[in-house]
């Protein structure tokens, strides 16, 4: 489990999306690890999908980052800088026969897998190429059918269909994890030389950037087998994994945008960035205080001590811990946050009463004087100020026969 020399971490999202509550707390828990064991913390950014990946999304991604204060060591990678290096290390796969081109459509590929399914068996693809490419050189085949290559081949790894043999890593939250070798199948690497995906360009990656502990959420355990082949097929030595649990919502079900999932920058209109941490430092792991900053959870922090079981997020707590940062804020501060052109003595009286930015609104009557309508205020000669005059004069009857009228039967006294 232990690995020898400077420990190295990563985050390295893609930026297909805003950064959320997931890849947030995956970040923070690598800084944890790093800031702990006087390692480094690298932010990497996967954007090989051109399709889909957006510079707008990056920003978000960085200033999330920033906001939180979860700072990286060095500069920003880029997947799309290095297609060079992934061509080099797909080459050497294809050249040594431990990798292959494929041109099965994906017709026949969903047949086959109909086929195992029917039988019960896992899904996998058993690549009938593979065979051809064992018999001739891979130079010779990519010079024969360059354009089928170019067009219609995508890349994959050679797998044994018929090994015996279990794929293994020890898991450093998790403990031992096994795979069947036989069931994980001739999977792709790239769509072509130039196009990456995602198990293979994390893998050379992650080696290339010397990467000691790879840190991510359980969702990523189905990939590790064959991570773990493409490192064996590349001769490079395994990092350590760690699986960290997914975050749920109140129904236990995986956190989506249904459960209220959105942007981490979403939150700054409502939280302060020291509760947010704070929050999603529990999210996975338990501390000796609930006020914490992340400074002191680096202190504590233990990979051996992650939570294995999936964690909840409970938005009263993120409240409740939101309303104690913003006790603590002074009244400056709170003013700069909250545009508040008001007393520092009103201050106080506001962050008492509250949990989320946004509502201190709701508490204006601390500094507004309410808005009313003074002519209801006047004192108009109507019936009332009549009655009032007749109270006020002798009465011409004796007081007993007004204020004390003789009970008849149908009086209200009777319950009639």
């Amino acid at each position: 489990m232990e690995k020898q020399g400077k420990i190295r971490v990563r985050i390295a999202p893609s930026p297909t999306g805003s950064l959320h509550i997931g890849t947030a707390r995956t970040a923070l828990f690598n800084w944890l690890f790093a800031r702990k064991n006087g390692g480094e913390f690298i932010l990497r950014i996967e954007d090989t999908d051109l399709e889909r990946s957006d510079k707008k999304y990056e920003e978000n991604i960085i200033e999330g980052l920033k906001w939180l204060g979860i700072n990286w060591d060095g500069l920003i990678y880029h997947q799309s800088e290095r297609l060079d290096v992934y061509e080099k290390y797909l080459k050497q796969l294809l050249d040594s026969g431990k990798a292959f081109w494929c041109y099965h459509t994906a017709e026949e590929l969903e047949a086959e897998k109909t086929v195992q399914m029917k039988r019960k068996e896992p899904p996998r693809h058993i690549c009938g190429y593979k065979t051809q490419n064992s018999i001739r050189s891979i130079r010779q085949l990519a010079e024969a059918d360059k354009t089928q290559n170019q067009e219609k081949g995508i890349i994959r790894l050679a797998v044994d269909e018929n090994s015996t043999r279990v794929v293994h890593f020890n898991d450093a939250i998790r403990g031992q994890i096994e795979w069947e070798e036989k069931l994980i199948g001739d999977f792709s690497l790239a769509k072509d030389l130039r196009t990456p995906l995602y198990n293979f360009a994390v893998v050379v990656d992650d080696t290339d950037m010397e990467i000691t502990h790879v840190i991510r959420g359980e969702d990523h355990i189905s990939n590790t087998p064959k991570q773990i082949l493409i490192y064996e097929a590349l001769g490079r030595e395994l990092p350590v994994f760690a699986h960290l649990p997914l975050i749920l919502g109140n129904d236990k079900s995986k956190l989506s945008k249904r459960h209220g999932a959105t942007s981490v920058m979403e939150y700054k209109k409502d939280y302060l960035p020291e509760a947010l941490i704070n929050f999603m430092g529990f999210l996975g792991f338990t501390y000796d205080k609930e006020i914490i900053n992340k400074e002191e959870m680096a202190e504590e922090f233990d990979l051996a001590k992650v939570h294995k079981s999936g964690a909840v997020f409970d938005v009263k707590k993120l409240n409740w811990l939101n309303s104690q940062y913003i006790k603590r804020l002074a009244p400056s501060e709170f003013k700069n946050l909250t545009d508040l052109k008001v007393s520092d003595a009103v201050i106080p009286l506001i962050t008492e009463r509250l949990e989320k930015l946004s509502d201190v609104n709701n508490f204006e009557y601390f500094w507004k004087t309410p808005e009313y309508d003074k002519e209801l205020l006047i004192w108009k000669g109507t019936c009332w100020t009549g009655c009032a005059n007749r109270c006020a004069s002798p009465p011409a009857s004796p007081p007993k026969n007004i204020w004390m009228p003789k009970r008849g039967r149908n009086s209200l006294a009777t319950g009639d």
